[in-house]
């Protein structure tokens, strides 16, 4: 059997993470977040360090070569039988076509793209109301526990995220218009793209996601 491959699109708040996790669970897949990847190399006390660090925390994009360095660090260590899961990338269509030729030659040609499909209004109230750990990271949602002052797994202050103020946000939707959408419009062109509505229970949404993967008995994809 051969590996499953996933890509996970959709706007900041759709829920990508927590589906990510959800499914990595079910099909035992490896999550590969580019995001995740770059914050640990961000950690260096060299130049290198450092400049992932400013480039990120001003919002910025990395360059496409340390992007493709991040996965192919981490498929260099995976088995072929291994499937993975990817939410972090790719956020740009020169990306998205050079990731599509990292799989392929990494003998990974069962890719599916699964584009959670929000509306703008509901990811903003979403992205006003999520609060992080100050000290474990977990984050958590203001709408689902309302009031909610500290971490319940370590205590920590909760805070927002410098990215999710209004006008950070705003400027994620733009993002999204401009770079995400020509990226989902590819994988559609190509019949690779699964379309799940990212509004409603986490449950409802990744039963769905699961049951457009593996379609039942008589089902369509």
């Amino acid at each position: 059997m051969k590996s499953l491959n996933i890509i996970l699109l959709g706007r900041s708040g759709s829920g990508k993470g927590t589906q990510a996790e959800l499914l990595s669970k079910k099909f035992s897949l490896v999550n590969i977040d580019s995001g995740d990847i770059l914050r640990e190399l961000a950690k260096r006390k060299d130049q290198f360090g450092k400049n992932i660090l400013e480039t990120i925390t001003q919002g910025k994009l990395v360059p496409l070569w340390l992007v493709i360095y991040c996965w192919l660090d981490k498929f260099l260590n995976l088995s072929p039988k291994q499937g993975i899961i990817m939410e972090g990338s790719p956020r740009l269509l020169e990306e998205a076509k050079i990731l599509e030729e990292v799989l392929s030659w990494f003998g990974r040609k069962k890719l599916i793209v699964i584009y959670l499909e929000t509306s703008e209004k509901e990811v903003t109230n979403r992205l006003l109301n999520r609060r992080i750990c100050s000290q474990c990271h977990k984050e958590f949602s203001l709408i689902l526990t309302p009031g909610l002052k500290k971490c319940s797994h370590c205590g920590g202050k909760l805070i927002r995220r410098p990215d999710d103020y209004p006008r950070a946000i705003k400027n994620r939707m733009l993002f999204f218009k401009k770079n995400i959408i020509p990226v989902i419009n590819y994988f559609h062109k190509k019949n690779m793209l699964i379309k799940v509505k990212g509004e409603g229970s986490v449950m409802e949404i990744h039963q769905n996601i699961v049951n457009k993967i593996n379609p039942p008995t008589g089902g369509k994809r």
